[in-house]
């Protein structure tokens, strides 16, 4: 990854025209160090873990850049948004060339045995791709696409199958965003195999307010003179 990818892209207008001239120098500071600790580590950077190295315990300059939307927790782990979206064009600049490589090494092929598994792998990854394709626009909720792809690689096709089917249902009992969860974490959890709940509706969250105990069975009741 360090020979790949050694720099992100850095536009100074967005830099001058950001959230970020909202924060205090020292926050400017921490935010260029958690975007290098971010960049060398993938996307993949524990909140707590900055916390201590970057800040000696001290969550004050965290929080300015939290309050002010320059970086994001979720699920216990800091987003980039603008290093995700940088990570994720690399890795189909990656996918590209992988591609490019396979089918001059297919061409140049003499086996036909060897032909024959390239062809396979091949076709496993486009339906890798094309199933998480599937599974990202379907989910609608658009937050950590390197991280999603990283862990829908490791999900067996009967596994990838079983989201697919089941993510539709669960999209319609979360119509509201906000109730639906991380896609990370849909696929993290396998929450495919999981009873879907739903919000409950208005009339179902409303207290029980047991009836009246009519005066004629109530035994303190005092006919009145």
């Amino acid at each position: 990854m360090a020979k790949e990818l050694p720099f992100f892209k850095f536009h100074p207008s967005a830099w001058e025209n950001g959230k970020i001239q909202l924060c205090s120098r020292q926050s400017k500071g921490l935010f260029t160090d958690l975007c290098s600790a971010y960049w060398t580590r993938q996307g993949e950077l524990p909140y707590a873990f900055a916390l201590h190295k970057h800040c000696n315990g001290d969550a004050s300059l965290m929080q300015e850049l939290i309050n002010n939307e320059v970086i994001i927790i979720e699920e216990e782990q800091i987003i980039i948004e603008f290093l995700d979206e940088q990570l994720s064009e690399f890795i189909e600049i990656g996918k590209k060339r992988a591609d490019a490589a396979n089918k001059r090494w297919n061409a140049n092929a003499m086996q036909m045995q060897c032909n024959g598994n390239a062809r396979r792998e091949e076709k496993r990854r486009e339906e890798i791709n094309i199933s998480f394709d599937v599974f990202w626009e379907a989910y609608g909720k658009k937050v950590d696409r390197v991280k999603c792809e990283r862990k829908w690689k490791g999900l067996t096709n009967a596994e990838r199958e079983a989201c697919i089917t089941a993510v539709p249902v669960y999209i319609q009992s979360t119509p509201d965003k906000k109730f639906r969860k991380n896609p990370a974490t849909y696929l993290n959890n396998k929450s495919w195999t999981n009873e879907i709940i739903t919000k409950p509706s208005t009339s179902q969250a409303r207290a029980y307010v047991p009836p009246k105990t009519p005066s004629y069975i109530n035994p303190n009741y005092v006919q009145p003179v």
